[in-house]
């Protein structure tokens, strides 16, 4: 790792528990990264019991000087972790990775640093990633929360170029491990999160674009790990559903995404359909199912509402600014 000055420009932060047949494969493939600048890396281990601990505590000897290890002493979970997690970021810019994540591109992060370093009208950057079956399972749970029908995140996600709030709102997901942003106020974000910790990282992609924009680099620089024992597939899909309205309808509240209504409620109209046609929704008494479908309903009139309301004011906005031709 070539080194041009003593500052560090990017802390990669890495959330590992029970990762032991992923987490030498993640940690190499940050050291093996080539970059003009200097990057520390950031390991909190939530507890685990299997053997990760020991990996890493080799890793932090071996790396001092690259590497900064801290293990819970009890288990926090994801949430909890995070918040700990983000008290020892501070570099100029930021990146996370689970631990059964890696990186497949030695110049990964340097190719990020350079574009943001000379486009400031970005808040991040990020790209592709592949997806790995890491495990077999014959679970039906399982199979139903499983991404092995695609091969990359492209083929499930719509991205572009200049990757605007609109479109993460309407799910697009980020890979975790791919993102690169500009310093801000984590702590102070997880401290303030309402929600469950389903769906958090989402929510903390929204954080980071929110009055602004993302680079997509069309190119596949990390692995997301699909098995059995990630954190998605361990819940009810509903219930990331329900918390997802909850963190959309946070935004409501924000002036930041004023000018996003009718995203935020066409999203929202697009999770509460899912939920009323799951079976656990319809496996319920009418009475109760109609709730939801009230719900719904309710958010199908906010949504043409705000069409409406958009269409009015970008009518006025395109006449004052002599945008018309």
């Amino acid at each position: 790792m070539q080194e041009e000055n003593k500052e560090i420009k990017l802390d990669i932060a890495i959330l590992t528990h029970n990762h032991k047949s992923f987490i030498s494969k993640c940690v190499n493939s940050i050291l093996e990264q080539k970059t003009s600048f200097k990057f520390r890396i950031i390991i909190l281990d939530d507890c685990s019991t299997d053997g990760t601990s020991d990996i890493l505590n080799e890793f932090s000897s071996k790396y001092a000087d690259k590497l900064l290890y801290k293990r819970n002493i009890e288990n926090l979970g994801p949430f909890k972790s995070a918040i700990e997690l983000s008290k020892l970021v501070n570099a100029k810019y930021y990146c996370f990775l689970d631990g059964d994540d890696y990186w497949c591109y030695d110049k990964k992060i340097q190719e990020q640093i350079d574009f943001l370093e000379h486009n400031s009208e970005y808040s991040g950057c990020f790209h592709d990633a592949k997806i790995e079956q890491s495990n077999q399972s014959e679970d039906e749970h399982f199979l139903k929360r499983t991404q092995n029908q695609w091969k990359t995140y492209s083929q499930f996600n719509n991205y572009s170029s200049d990757f605007m709030p609109w479109a993460l709102l309407q799910r697009n997901i980020i890979p975790t491990a791919s993102l690169i942003f500009r310093n801000k106020d984590i702590k102070g974000f997880l401290e303030n999160y309402k929600s469950s910790e389903f769906s958090l990282s989402w929510a903390l992609h929204l954080e980071i674009i929110k009055g602004s924009k993302l680079k997509y680099f069309n190119e596949t620089w990390s692995v997301y790990n699909d098995h059995p024992q990630g954190i998605s597939k361990k819940y009810d899909i509903v219930d990331f559903k329900y918390n997802n309205i909850k963190i959309l309808e946070s935004l409501l509240d924000d002036e930041a995404w004023i000018y996003y209504e009718p995203e935020i409620y066409s999203s929202i109209c697009k999770e509460y359909r899912f939920i009323l046609k799951s079976k656990k929704e319809l496996s319920k008494e009418y009475k109760e199912y109609k709730k939801s479908l009230k719900k719904y309903e309710s958010y199908l009139q906010k949504l043409q509402k705000a069409y409406l309301k958009q269409l009015k004011d970008d009518y006025y906005y395109v006449r004052d600014n002599g945008m018309v031709e």
